[in-house]
């Protein structure tokens, strides 16, 4: 992910960037004949309304402002056992071990290491957790063990699940609590910051998109419209002003398709001749 093509997972051909300047060409062609049309605004008064205090960290005036971008790696634990009755039963499959493997190995070849690792206090996140480590057991971040991070309903999904509505009672204890993991991880970097900073946290579905909608200030309801993979990539970038932007979402390129799940179905690997 040190360049925009591996962070959006996007390729673009030479046709693709041609036709796309093409059409800005077209586009600035059409607008030099009408100048009363571009000068005109797009009228915002009706658009939702970017919040830059929404960590309560934006900078009151004359007082020094941050300088460096905060990257959260946000990474799925791996495929598991889901038929099991209890958490500590829900272990890694062979197919989830090999898929944490694979991540570990592919961030230990990024050009930056982690300045803090967090970690579910899950059982399938933890296992996830360990078998990255084994490639980036070098790295002196500090990590965190938060069971704020544990999977649960962040809030009710619209549309309805198969389910139905969820119960009250239970959105409303793990979504104060999933909300609490958010306020600690998602935040600007302090003013004092000189550098880019990369946190890393392994934890699950549900609570990753829910981070990722509401980091970037969307219907938070919508989470269930998304779908992630085992131990797929999901970064967001939070700038000093305050801004965040999706750098990539559920990214699986870095494994091949028959370690790429998202439920107890595994695909069959592929046959060698």
């Amino acid at each position: 992910w040190h360049n925009c093509t591996s962070y959006l997972g996007l390729c673009l051909s030479e046709e693709d960037l041609e036709e796309s300047a093409g059409v800005s060409i077209a586009f600035c062609e059409r607008s030099h004949t009408n100048k009363g049309a571009a000068d005109e605004l797009v009228d915002i008064s009706n658009l939702q309304k970017w919040d830059y205090n929404w960590d309560g960290r934006a900078p009151k005036k004359g007082e020094p402002k941050p300088k460096a971008t905060r990257y959260i790696v946000l990474i799925r634990h791996g495929h598991y056992n889901e038929l099991a009755d209890t958490d500590p039963q829900r272990m890694l499959t062979a197919t989830g071990r090999e898929q944490a493997l694979i991540v570990g190995k592919y961030l230990a070849t990024m050009p930056w290491k982690p300045n803090r690792l967090y970690v579910s206090s899950m059982t399938r996140a933890q296992e996830t957790f360990a078998l990255i480590q084994e490639s980036i057991s070098k790295t002196v971040a500090p990590i965190t063990v938060l069971s704020s991070l544990q999977e649960g309903r962040p809030c009710q999904p619209i549309p309805f699940s198969r389910s139905g509505p969820y119960k009250r009672e239970q959105v409303e204890r793990d979504g104060c609590r999933i909300d609490g993991a958010f306020k600690e991880i998602f935040h600007r970097a302090a003013p004092d910051q000189k550098e880019d900073t990369y946190d890393v946290v392994v934890c699950h579905a549900n609570v990753i998109r829910y981070f990722a909608l509401k980091a970037l200030q969307l219907p938070t309801e919508a989470w269930l419209r998304t779908s992630l993979a085992h131990c797929s990539v999901t970064i967001l970038a939070i700038q000093p002003s305050g801004t965040v932007s999706l750098r990539t979402f559920g990214n699986t390129h870095i494994l091949p398709p028959h370690l790429v799940t998202t439920a107890m179905s595994i695909p069959t690997p592929p046959t060698t001749r």
